[in-house]
């Protein structure tokens, strides 16, 4: 659910359903923390039971949801003394679930994939849902309060839970609490809960709805049966195992090796899905995905319409389908699930026609060597895997599907995405440029569209980052990207930046996601210096011609009179036609500085753009 180039929100959408259990449970422990001076939590115990509470050890709750115009059930499990949870979900093709043991917050995909969160903000985010499980608010155990007033004829009371995030609580006027407001990276996720019911001698909500900010998202849970039990074994708490039979290395191998063109510093494939050639991203950051055009090719039956979001401001619709099976080279994933989206725009920036992506669950299953230099995929099973000699092993934590890695810019450090389907070398994200002061440290001279991906554009201002540690690896001399707007991925709070193909590409990058280490292999040839754009503008293809999507203020582009949305046909006497787009910014941006540059453009005749160092 993150930020890749092809970012989109989770693949249900349902962010940490367990949290269900926020109006569902709780039994009395001992305050850790002098208690603040608030009726409310005595009087919410009270509303739904009171005393009653402490003879609860657990509840079993199942119901029906829909979400995105699909629908289907759900099965939930609280221990409501320890505060442990579990989610299982079928709401139309879609099979999911999740769980916190009391240790570790786990979820599976609906390949079989199982994910363990333990990226800093995805283990707070799980102990707030623990204590939420447990209803600590009851007793104001273990949580630092702030009473916010009242608001819509609710009193409000934020609390932060010993080491887990803050949660806003809103109570009504009868002590019963109605709803719940968390952030989980860039997005606000507000928790309904009403029609309460007995259930034995205490109340629960019998109907949850989770809005987080578009009502294509809108997820509506209707508790149909539920009943007080014992506490239940450990293992029913615990992560599955993934799932093997998900995956086949055919011909007899255990391993396979593919080329892939690098363009715009995305790694797109050959692949097949239902025996139909199909040409794909490879994405870290994202989910399998097709556009319309290729699941009509292969009869993909797509359900549902929801939004997801990526680094543009806007929000896109998808739907999901089930294949019978993807394949690349000797590995074939049986029934995977694909969100089915529009990538027109996408490809159009690009200059590349795809049929989708490759996201995240193939690397559940395989050991991934993306090896840039060479331009080639290795896919190797986890019982033939060898770590690759010399290469500077890098730990990781997931923060939903993206691995995370410690690391620093310039001495700044922070946590990183590493993410195959962004372009960039690395951008900061909103919050931790404003933070540490990058503007005023780095002082950039512009902010322009530098990328392109779910949502549309992308705007940053480029600087030059001296030095970049991911764990143990060293990068120097990046032209990187400061973000500051307050839209899309790069608003996560969580994260200090995101790193893709622009920084990846210097090296043969091997994901091992069971054991979640990332090896980095140098290139043998050095990278030449990076530079940015010389003519100042971003580019899309529209036909015969390449169309002005922003312009640098006073760069070289518009100070030879091009302006947004003029339309280029001949770029050196040449048709644009003649060669693809990623080759044509790759000119732009690699040939010398002081370089005149012809371009006809269909409003003012032949321009001369003088290309010029635009980040030094």
């Amino acid at each position: 659910m993150r930020p890749a180039m092809l970012q989109s929100a989770s693949t249900c959408c349902l962010v940490a359903l367990s949290l269900l259990a926020a109006g569902c449970g709780a039994a009395p422990s001992a305050p850790s923390t002098p208690p603040p001076t608030l009726p409310v939590p005595v009087a919410a115990r009270a509303a739904v039971g009171g005393a009653a509470w402490d003879r609860v050890q657990a509840l079993e709750s199942h119901g029906t949801i829909s979400v995105g115009g699909m629908t289907g059930t759900a099965e939930l499990l609280e221990d409501v003394v320890t505060g442990r949870s579990r989610t299982t979900l079928a709401v139309g093709p879609l099979r999911q679930a999740e769980g916190w043991d009391g240790r570790v917050a786990w979820e599976t995909g609906d390949g079989g994939e199982v994910t363990t969160l333990d990226a800093p903000a995805a283990i707070a985010f799980a102990r707030t849902t623990a204590w939420l499980t447990r209803r600590g608010y009851f007793h104001r155990d273990g949580a630092v309060y702030r009473d916010l007033g009242q608001r819509d004829g609710h009193r409000v009371i934020e609390a932060t839970p010993d080491g887990a995030a803050p949660v806003g609580l809103w109570f009504d006027a009868t002590g019963v609490l109605a709803r719940t407001v968390q952030q989980r990276g860039g997005t606000t996720i507000t928790y309904e809960l009403s029609e309460y019911r007995a259930v034995g001698d205490v109340l629960i909500p019998h109907r949850i709805a989770i809005d987080q900010g578009d009502p294509r998202n809108r997820v509506v849970l209707a508790i149909t049966a539920a009943k007080v039990i014992a506490t239940p074994a450990d293992t029913a708490f615990a992560a599955p195992a993934s799932a093997t039979d998900g995956i086949a290395f055919e011909n007899g191998a255990d391993r396979t090796q593919v080329p892939f063109e690098l363009i715009n510093n995305h790694i797109y494939v050959r692949a097949t899905v239902d025996g139909q050639p199909m040409k794909m991203i490879v994405d870290t950051g994202g989910h399998n995905a097709l556009t319309p055009t290729a699941a009509r090719r292969i009869g993909m039956v797509v359900e549902g319409e929801m939004a997801s979001g990526g680094v543009g401001a806007t929000k896109v619709a998808r739907g999901f389908g089930r294949a019978k099976r993807l394949a690349v080279g000797d590995v074939a994933l049986a029934n995977p699930m694909f969100a089915v989206m529009n990538f027109a725009a996408l490809a159009d920036v690009e200059g590349e026609d795809l049929d989708g992506v490759i996201g995240h669950e193939l690397f559940h299953h395989a050991r991934v060597r993306l090896d840039y230099p060479a331009r080639a995929m290795t896919l190797t099973s986890p019982a033939a895997f060898v770590p690759p000699r010399d290469a500077i092993a890098i730990p990781f934590a997931m923060d939903d599907s993206l691995p995370t890695v410690e690391g620093a810019i310039d001495g700044v450090r922070g946590r990183f995405w590493i993410d195959t389907g962004a372009r960039t070398a690395l951008t900061t994200m909103a919050k931790f440029t404003r933070d540490h002061g990058l503007v005023a440290k780095y002082r950039p001279r512009f902010e322009t569209v530098t990328g392109w991906g779910i949502g549309g554009a992308s705007s940053t201002s480029p600087v030059r980052f001296r030095e970049i540690q991911l764990g143990g690896a060293v990068i120097r001399d990046v032209v990187g990207d400061l973000f500051t707007g307050d839209h899309g991925a790069y608003t996560d709070p969580d994260v200090a930046g995101s790193v893709g193909g622009g920084i990846l590409r210097r090296f043969a990058v091997t994901f091992a996601y069971d054991t979640k280490v990332m090896y980095l292999e140098a290139a043998k040839a050095p990278e030449p210096r990076d530079t940015f754009d010389r003519a100042g503008m971003f580019l899309r293809r529209d036909g015969d011609a390449l169309v002005v999507v922003a312009v640098v203020p006073r760069g070289p582009a518009e100070t030879a009179g091009i302006r947004v949305d003029d339309r280029i046909t001949t770029i050196d006497g040449a048709p644009v036609r003649t060669q693809p787009l990623a080759a044509w910014r790759a000119s732009l941006r690699d040939r010398a500085a002081g370089t005149a540059v012809r371009m006809r453009v269909a409003r003012a005749g032949d321009v001369k753009v003088v290309l010029a160092d635009l980040v030094p």
